[in-house]
Parts: C-alpha cells; sequence; structure tokens
C-alpha cells in the first residue's frame, strides 16, 4: 500500500466506521461518525488534500464519493447510519454490552447534532415520514436488544436513548401516521401539493459524485422511458399467454395473485425451500453463467421485523470482506403486509437477484476470485451500487435465457444437475407454465425497475410529486399503485440509488453482447465482472470493454 492508499484509508474508516467493522475490523466496534460542522469540515479538507496529491482516476473519484457523502448529507441518513450499525453489530457478535454502550452513546450525541444543526421542521414532508420509519426502526430493535440482554447498565442505556428517540421523533411527527405503510403514508402525500425534495440544484452533480454516472438526469430519464416502451409489449403478451391458460382477464393485478396462487409457499416453508432450491440453481449457475469462488459463504435468515419497512421483499449485505473469511446475509422478508415473494417465480427470481448477483459480487471481490481488486475497489462506498445492482439486475435476464433453452430441451439432452433443477419447479406445475409465470415476474421486475430509475429524477427534479408519478406509472404499466409504492418510497432517502439497476446494468448487456460477438467466453466475462471489486462505474466498464 502507498502513503497516499493509506491516508485515503484513514478518511475511510473515520468516515465510515460502521462500514469498516462490518468489513472485518473489530478496533471499529462500537463507533459511529457524528457529523457535527467540524468534523465534517475537517474531513473535507483532507479529502480535497488527497485529491490534490494523486492524479490515480479511481483514489480521485472514490475521494469525489466520500466528498459528496458530506456535501449532500442530509439527516435521515444519520438514524440509518445507527439503525444499520446496531444491527450489524448484532448480526457479527451478538449483544456486547461493551461495545452497544459505545455505540449508544454516539448515537445520542448523533440525535443532539441533528437537533441543533437541522430546522427539522423545514424537512421535506417524505424525508420527515422517513425519519419517523426510522424512528419505529430504531426503537424496535433496542427493544429486541433490552428484552434478551441481562446486563443491567445496557438496559439502562437503552431506556434513556428509547427517550430520546421518541422525543426527536416527535419533532417530526406526521399526524395520521403511525406503522409507515402506503395505506397511511400514501393518502396524506396526496393531501400535500408541495412535495418538493429540494435537491434540485445539486441532484446533477449528486448522481455524478456518489455513482459516477455519466448520464445526464434527462438522459436516465429517456433511456428509462425507452426501455419501458421497449419491454411493456414483451410483458403483456406474456401476460396474454398466461391469461389464456388460466382463463382469466390479462390485467397485471390479476395474474399476479393467480401465479401466487397456484405455487405459493406457507410463511413456515418459504425458507426450507429457498434454501434447498439455491444449491440446485448454484449447480446450474456455476457451470453456464458465473464461476463462484471455493469459499463462498452466504446464509439465509428470515427479516427481523423491525427491518420490513426497509426491507419489503428481500435484500443482502455482506460482511468480513476485508479479512480471509467473508459472508453474507440474504434476508427474505415474509411479513405478508410487505411486498414478500410468496410463489416459485417470484422465488427464483429473487435467488437469482440478490444471491447469484449480489453475494457473488461481493465475495469474488473480496477474495480476488481470478483477478485483485486493489484495497481502495473493496471498500464499501457508494461506488459499488451501480456496479452490484446492474451485475444482478442482467443475471436475471442471463436466468431467464437459460431457463428457456433448459425447458426447450428433451430429457434426454439434460444432464442430471438440470434434470434436479427442472423437477424441482416440476413439483410446483407444468414446467413450460413454470417458465411462463417466470418471464412474467422477470419483465414486471424489470418495468419497475425502469420505474425506479424514472422517478429518480422526476421526483428529485421536482418534475412530478411522489403520488403523481406512482399514478402515472400505475395507468401506464397496470401496476398497483400499493405495488409501486412499495418500491419506491424506500429509495426517497438515497437520491441517484434508484437508477442504478437499469442504467448500469443494460450499460453491462451491451458491453457483454459486444464481447460475445468478438468471441469472448461469456462465463470468464461475467466471473471478471462479479470478481472486479468496485472500482468507479466507469472504470468498471472499460476494464470489461478490454477484456
Amino acid at each position: 500500500m502507498t502513503i497516499i492508499e493509506d491516508e485515503i484509508y484513514e478518511v475511510w474508516k473515520e468516515l465510515s466506521p460502521s462500514d469498516a467493522f462490518r468489513q472485518g475490523l473489530s478496533e471499529y466496534a462500537g463507533k459511529l461518525f457524528i457529523p457535527t460542522p467540524e468534523n465534517k469540515g475537517r474531513l473535507l479538507e483532507k479529502i480535497k488534500e488527497l485529491k490534490g496529491r494523486t492524479s490515480d482516476e479511481v483514489q480521485t473519484k472514490f475521494l469525489t464519493s466520500l466528498q459528496g457523502s458530506l456535501e449532500y448529507h442530509e439527516v435521515p441518513g444519520d438514524l440509518g447510519e445507527i439503525l444499520w450499525t446496531i444491527f450489524g453489530h448484532l448480526i457479527k457478535e451478538g449483544i456486547n454490552p461493551e461495545h452497544l454502550l459505545s455505540l449508544l452513546d454516539d448515537a445520542d450525541q448523533i440525535l443532539a447534532n441533528a437537533r441543533e444543526v437541522y430546522d427539522l421542521n423545514k424537512l421535506p414532508l417524505v424525508l420527515k415520514i422517513t425519519l419517523m420509519n426510522k424512528c419505529t426502526g430504531i426503537l424496535g430493535l433496542l427493544d429486541v436488544v433490552y428484552k434478551e440482554t441481562e446486563d443491567e447498565s445496557l438496559k439502562a442505556k437503552i431506556l434513556d436513548i428509547s427517550e430520546n428517540v421518541k422525543s426527536y421523533r416527535e419533532l417530526i411527527v406526521v399526524e395520521g401516521i403511525d406503522k409507515g405503510d402506503f395505506s397511511e403514508v400514501f393518502p396524506v402525500l396526496k393531501e400535500h401539493k408541495d412535495l418538493d425534495m429540494g435537491r434540485g440544484d445539486f441532484y446533477p452533480q449528486l448522481i455524478k459524485d456518489f455513482y459516477d454516472y455519466y448520464e445526464t438526469p434527462d438522459e436516465i430519464e429517456d433511456k428509462a422511458l425507452s426501455w419501458l416502451e421497449n419491454e411493456l409489449p414483451e410483458l403483456k403478451s406474456t401476460a396474454g399467454k398466461l391469461a389464456e391458460i388460466y382463463k382469466i382477464p390479462p390485467d397485471i393485478e390479476s395474474l399476479d395473485a393467480e401465479v401466487a396462487k397456484r405455487s405459493t409457499l406457507k410463511k413456515s416453508e418459504l425458507l426450507d425451500f429457498i434454501k434447498n432450491f439455491r444449491v440446485k440453481a448454484r449447480n446450474i449457475v456455476e457451470g453456464k453463467l458465473v464461476r463462484i469462488n471455493p469459499g463462498y459463504d452466504t446464509r439465509i435468515i428470515p427479516t427481523p421485523d423491525y427491518l420490513v419497512n426497509f426491507i419489503p421483499t428481500a435484500a443482502m449485505t455482506t460482511f468480513d470482506t476485508l479479512t480471509d473469511k467473508p459472508f453474507n446475509l440474504f434476508f427474505v422478508t415474509t411479513d405478508e403486509k410487505r411486498s414478500p415473494a410468496s410463489s416459485i417465480p417470484d422465488i427464483f427470481q429473487l435467488i437469482i437477484h440478490e444471491e447469484f448477483g449480489h453475494c457473488v459480487n461481493f465475495s469474488n471481490s473480496a477474495v480476488g476470485f481470478g483477478t485483485s481488486p486493489t484495497l481502495i475497489e473493496n471498500l464499501n462506498s457508494k461506488l459499488h451500487y451501480p456496479i452490484s445492482e446492474g451485475i444482478s439486475f442482467h443475471r436475471e435476464l442471463e436466468s431467464m435465457v437459460l431457463l428457456e433453452d433448459l425447458v426447450s430441451r428433451s430429457p434426454e439432452d439434460l444432464s442430471e444437475e438440470e434434470k434436479a433443477f427442472l423437477d424441482t419447479l416440476a413439483e410446483y406445475g407444468d414446467i413450460k407454465t413454470m417458465f411462463l409465470e417466470s418471464k412474467f415476474v422477470l419483465y414486471k421486475w424489470r418495468i419497475m425497475r425502469f420505474l425506479r430509475a424514472m422517478s429518480d429524477v422526476r421526483i428529485n427534479m421536482n418534475k412530478q410529486t411522489l403520488p403523481e408519478f406512482v399514478e402515472w406509472a400505475s395507468e401506464k404499466t397496470g401496476f398497483a399503485k400499493k405495488t409501486i409504492y412499495d418500491q419506491l418510497f424506500i429509495f426517497q432517502e438515497h437520491p441517484g440509488y434508484a437508477p442504478c439497476y437499469s442504467i448500469a446494468g443494460m450499460a453491462l448487456k451491451d458491453i457483454q453482447e459486444e464481447a460475445r460477438k468478438n468471441g469472448k467466453d461469456i462465463l470468464e466475462f461475467n466471473t471478471l465482472a462479479c470478481s472486479l471489486g468496485f472500482p468507479p462505474r466507469t472504470v468498471w466498464e472499460e476494464r470489461l470493454r478490454n477484456f
């Protein structure tokens, strides 16, 4: 490691101690970055000084992303950091009173700083509701720890900070909202005409600094709309074929319900099915789509109740990627009030995206599988979102092409692993119908990702409010308003994140197609894409073009 790399590493650790701990640096247990004006100013000066001393593109853009996280800082991120840091500590080490006491002391300082620095009354309504949800999540998590711990000092601290969180929540309370779900929030938002997020002036620069987008907001919106227009007919065509089989109207919500009814799993069966099916899926994926490192370790767990507001369907998070034993957690939401995967096609989509996209990406990169990312390229930052989301988004389409090939072949042309994979699906219905159902789910999610990209631009540039976009999108696609809302609201505190899936994924699709035309081995191409770590998106794409 060079001197400047070491200095960048130190800045990252100070700014992101929770990430440092989650990635395996135990000395950062029990720490949070407290974003006081003094702390932010000091780190900004250091970042600018480092940028002036390096000409390396990866280092410069990494520092720019860190700089953006300080310059475009918003208060909901503080409470989100508290929530996820406590959760990360519980997952890694259980209830460690010493570390949790330290963590809660820092959390208290963050709450005090937020009251002092921000005029909470002037926050956009959407961010107030987001903050309320964060407070609810923190209180739920603290309640879990309180009930489990026997340490009296920790119990006393939890009672104390819980009162602080409740007091904080009262400052931004929105009348009519308690649980924070669609049934409460959407009507409240529709009543308010002024839902400007206050980001229009800096959003174009933010998306470039945070995520290394080279598209302008207008280009993101135009691309997403064109992709939606191109692929919506495929969704409707598949819906029509299914409707003929089911003998029901070809509307999206009716088909969703029928797909779920025909192959739904009980809540008690969901996790066991996923754990079994993922093994059979890996036998196929690893030989056809992406190679996976021998030490790969991903663990399936149900989404805890206190996180379902933030994980309506599923998610993953990674741990210890700066050690020689990285592992992933794959959260599966089973709460029927959210948007859980229930049908076999939904679950197939879920496993492909979360595990054979994200989890393989982080694991392969952490161990340098077949390539050697630098330390900076393996540090968690906002730069990783377009890469990992893009890979996962495109992996869904690749997997559907693979499934179509398997279904179209005669049994004698299938390997034993391929037969076992298809037999698992066939237990829940006719395999060709199951393929159509899976294709329907795929295109439904692709359309949703295009909507996410468009909504991010329109809402943050104040072209449409969130309810206006939801109603437009529902009319355009036939999706239920609740379905769209559940998949958009969670992104309102993260401007620029929602386009990552389709914008980076469609770019990856184009680069892969060019590689295929040039006779390249796509298994090796995909393995490289999943193993390069997380340099800026422009650098990552250039390396793939040079493959």
